[in-house]
């Protein structure tokens, strides 16, 4: 299969699909190719003949002393027109030091600052593959910054931009920008993904439903959590264009999740994620504010705003649960209040049980359909019909409507009230 035709780059996937060999065409002799590899730990060669040879390493071919960068685990550039000659190598370096647990040679790092820039220019596919690598490993909180400080984020997604020293509420530790890639690493500790010994997870839920459901895979091997990452990144993108501060210093961002929701479609549309991945995000950020305003009554949400959260937010709901944890803990950093921490995740546990239980509140029974309107009622199909259900739904998720008979006694009520 073809990776890059440009460059003559192919894919040989193995019967068991456990085991791949990438081959590419050789550029002139085998030292004009390796000198063309994009860092010293890939320029290395072995004839075919000694591959089976007991002294192997004494027929490595190192022109640029991999080996050596290999062993002090170390990302180095073979020359500085790797990057120039495949800017996709600005990602990879980052990719690869966070996959090996490598360090970034100082030369390599002052290059990609300099040429960080050309990420532009890269297929969006490419660019989306390696970013989201780099974004679904642990520690990808310390990624992004590495990604920020070596200019890549905010040319990667230049709507980020003016998040950068954009300031918040005195609730919110970090400035919108820090917030955002502070968030993710938040979203680790909440998936037990990354879990420092002190981190407050209070009552969060785990267990293997919840490890099960983020690590669904939904296009291109990217699964549940890394989207849950994503969305972490980007859902107060759209704070700095709604920021406003009253005449008594009060900072405000309306609409900010409508907006972000919006740009953020844009941007995952524009990186070439498949349409369900995109789903997913933009409703995570559209319904990103929802559990907290739910369940700011000391006695919990009603069913009836429960109802309408999952329904709403459709099957991003897990998702935006788990992102609200995340936001709470990043939204204080280190001046988090215990107490307050626990009594907020308790609320949102509530709210995540019930759809571990399949409670009403979260999927009514639905004791009529379409069908039964239209015969009993005497409806004619249409959008009514769909308008007057969902009314009759609700009423069964609030606990107002118990049976068939109640069912359609609300639906006519309603029907002859619509009149």
């Amino acid at each position: 299969m073809p990776l890059d035709e440009e460059r003559h780059v192919y894919r040989i996937v193995l019967p068991s699909n456990s085991h791949y060999i990438d081959l590419s065409a050789l550029q002139g002799s085998l030292t004009q190719d390796l000198r063309r590899r994009d860092f010293t730990i890939n320029a290395l060669a072995l004839p075919l003949e000694h591959v089976e040879a007991p002294d192997i390493k004494r027929h490595v071919v190192d022109l640029a002393n991999g080996s050596d960068d290999i062993t002090a685990r170390r990302i180095r550039l073979v020359s500085d027109e790797a990057l120039r000659d495949d800017p996709l190598r600005l990602l990879r370096a980052v990719r690869l030091a966070t996959q090996l647990g490598f360090t970034i040679d100082g030369s390599t790092e002052a290059a990609i600052k300099r040429e960080a820039h050309r990420i532009a220019t890269v297929a969006p596919e490419r660019a989306r593959d390696e970013f989201s690598k780099i974004v679904g490993f642990p520690g990808a909180a310390a990624r992004l910054q590495q990604l920020d400080d070596y200019r890549l984020l905010t040319t990667l997604i230049p709507e980020l931009e003016e998040a950068r020293g954009c300031g918040q509420p005195k609730e919110h530790y970090w400035d919108v920008l820090q917030h955002s890639m502070q968030i993710v690493g938040y979203v680790e500790r909440v998936a037990r993904q990354s879990l420092p010994e002190d981190s407050p997870i209070g009552d969060v839920p785990w267990d293997q439903a919840y490890i099960n459901y983020f690590g669904e895979k939904i296009s291109g091997g990217r699964d549940r959590l890394f989207l849950l990452k994503l969305s972490a990144l980007l859902h107060d993108v759209s704070k700095p264009a709604t920021k406003t501060v009253e005449a008594g210093g009060r900072i405000r961002f309306f609409g900010h999740p409508k907006i972000g929701a919006d740009v953020t479609k844009n941007i995952m549309e524009r990186l070439r994620y498949s349409n369900r991945e995109t789903r997913i995000v933009v409703s995570t950020v559209l319904e990103h504010l929802r559990p907290g305003l739910i369940t700011r009554e000391a006695t919990g949400p009603t069913r009836r705003a429960v109802y309408r959260f999952f329904r709403d937010a459709g099957e991003a709901a897990v998702d935006t649960l788990f992102l609200s944890y995340a936001d709470y803990l990043a939204a204080r950093g280190p001046l988090l209040d215990m107490k307050d921490w626990k009594q907020y995740s308790k609320r949102i546990s509530g709210i995540l049980e019930a759809w571990r239980q399949a409670s009403p509140e979260v999927r009514p029974p639905k004791l009529i359909d379409g069908h039964d309107l239209i015969r009993e009622l005497g409806m004619d199909p249409g959008p009514k019909v769909g308008t007057l259900l969902e009314a009759v739904y609700e009423a069964e998720a609030a606990g107002e409507v118990a049976t068939h008979a109640q069912a359609i006694a609300l639906a006519k009520r309603l029907k002859d009230q619509a009149r």
